[in-house]
This record gives C-alpha cells, sequence and structure tokens, in this order.
C-alpha cells in the first residue's frame, strides 16, 4: 500500500482478471518490486510470472507490466499508460 501511495481503496489502480508486476523506486535509491493483484487469483498469476522468468523474460521490459489469465494461459502486456491530466483552464480576466 505504502509503494502505490496508501490509497484509502486497496483496489485503485487495480482491474478485476488483472495483476501487474511494477518497480517502484524509493527516495534512498532502493528499488522495489511490486506483484499484486485485485484478487489473490490475480497475484497468483503475476508471482507465476516472476517465478518462471525465463518463459516471460521477453515480455518483462519496463517498469509496469499487466498480467492477464485466459483459456489457462498467461500473458504479459504493456501496462496502459495513465490518462493524461486535464489541461487547466486559463482564469476570466
Amino acid at each position: 500500500a505504502e509503494a502505490l501511495g496508501n490509497p484509502a481503496d486497496c483496489t485503485a489502480g487495480f482491474e478485476p482478471g488483472k495483476g501487474i508486476i511494477q518497480l517502484v523506486s524509493h527516495a534512498n535509491g532502493n528499488v522495489a518490486m511490486l506483484v499484486a493483484g485485485y484478487s489473490a487469483a490475480d497475484t497468483r498469476n503475476a508471482a507465476q510470472v516472476v517465478a518462471n522468468y525465463q518463459d516471460y523474460k521477453d515480455s518483462l521490459k519496463g517498469t509496469k507490466r499487466v498480467v492477464e489469465k485466459k483459456n489457462n494461459v498467461l500473458t504479459v502486456m504493456e501496462a496502459a499508460a495513465p490518462a493524461p491530466a486535464p489541461a487547466a483552464v486559463p482564469a476570466a480576466e
């Protein structure tokens, strides 16, 4: 929770049926690997990818990946970029 900014809703940023593998940098220079999911099954699926790194190493590039299981096959994909913040509206003069 701390690595994700302690959101009030612990499922914030997660989607049912998908797990994440994410590298999180800390101010002290350390890097943590977060392996989590919306449900326990989603977390286990993401952990399976990490545990079987050799099978997925070509898909594990970057700092965040999404893991999804369909038809008993684990798929690793790039995480969607967050939506851009809305542009500021200039103040009326």
